[in-house]
């Protein structure tokens, strides 16, 4: 007897065909990364990915078959180190940017393409999952589903502390008088039991 809803197949098929694009993207970018720093990066996040994958299959699998999930495997989709710093200061402001156009060739991709590549695909990738996670009526995919679109989440902001510290992407940030105007152009409310007025159906 199935155990899934249609539609948390629909969802799982998507997320697994876009896992697999994303890593064979990774693949294909990894030759061009020259500094040891991204190196090492891209092949973490490689591995994280492949682990994921094949653990997600096998979820799908044994439930598709209506056997029962190991526990150890969905601690392993939680307990994964923190891929994204917290003591991290990002650099805001625009700093002499570069004007940005596609590549005439592959030589002249560098490591601010790898990095930026990252960025999206793990954007992607953790956008993706989050809207499956929404779509789970089963409560261990759910939860699997939803540690993957965190860790996506965390890889796409490691990538992006990489090329904000190297100024491949670059954050604009507005006027003063304009963020200030923004920030403050909202109030708290008080919490409590919402009350409904005598004219509510008026």
């Amino acid at each position: 007897m199935n155990t899934l809803g249609a539609h948390e197949v629909l969802e799982l098929h998507e997320v697994l065909n876009e896992t697999i694009q994303g890593l064979n993207t990774l693949q294909l970018y990894r030759p061009f990364a020259r500094e040891g720093q991204l190196q090492t990066m891209i092949n973490n996040h490689f591995n994280a990915c492949t682990m994921e994958y094949n653990n997600m299959v096998q979820l799908a699998h044994s439930l598709g078959a209506s056997q029962a999930m190991p526990q150890r495997m969905q601690k392993n989709m939680v307990n994964v180190r923190p891929f994204a710093t917290n003591s991290f200061q990002p650099m805001y402001g625009l700093h002499q940017p570069q004007t940005q156009a596609p590549v005439q060739n592959t030589d002249q991709i560098d490591d601010a393409d790898v990095a930026l590549c990252l960025v999206g695909c793990h954007k992607q990738s953790a956008n993706m999952k989050m809207k499956a996670t929404l779509e789970m009526a089963h409560p261990v995919l759910r939860q699997t589903m939803q540690a993957a679109a965190n860790k996506a989440a965390d890889m796409a902001y490691e990538a992006f502390q990489y090329a904000n510290q190297k100024g491949y992407y670059q954050v604009p940030t507005l006027k003063d008088t304009t963020m200030n105007t923004y920030i403050h152009a909202y109030g708290t409310t008080p919490a409590g039991t919402p009350v409904r007025s005598d004219n509510y159906y008026m």
